[in-house]
């Protein structure tokens, strides 16, 4: 960014020397994520099994059926729900694509198994890793 008077705002995105330049300092979360991350009350939570932790908080990866061990709560799809591991420490927060209801269906089972018995909306992640955000604890 560069802060300069409209009379020298030519000069200065040329790479002229005036006016004062800010670099950027670092990447910054979209607002959608740090609203998630510091700001949303969980709905509820799904613990996960260790594999499930290690793709989500150690992969990067987004949650699949597969992975849940356990539905807490009375959300919907698209509410923000807490990612727990085995000994219920929370290690992510996530918008989830699935009603509680729906989970316990779910649960531990491949999406190309839901697909096929349920149909093409079954074949998709419960938290898309773009919807997900760490939180601090031992597994980061």
């Amino acid at each position: 960014m560069v802060l300069t008077s409209a009379v020298h705002a030519a000069e200065a995105l040329s790479g002229g020397d005036t006016g004062t330049y800010f670099h950027p300092s670092g990447k910054r979360s979209a607002d959608r994520l740090l609203w998630l991350q510091h700001a949303s009350t969980p709905q509820g939570s799904l613990t996960l099994d260790d594999g499930a932790v290690e793709a989500v908080v150690k992969g990067r990866k987004s949650l699949l059926p597969a992975g849940i061990a356990a539905v807490e709560g009375d959300f919907g799809a698209g509410d923000p729900v807490e990612l727990r591991d085995g000994a219920g420490h929370a290690v992510a927060r996530g918008l989830v694509n699935f009603d509680a209801k729906e989970i316990p269906l779910l649960i531990g089972r491949s999406t190309r198994e839901l697909a096929r018995e349920l149909g093409p909306a079954y074949e998709r992640e419960v938290v898309h890793r773009d919807d997900l955000v760490l939180v601090r604890s031992s597994h980061a």
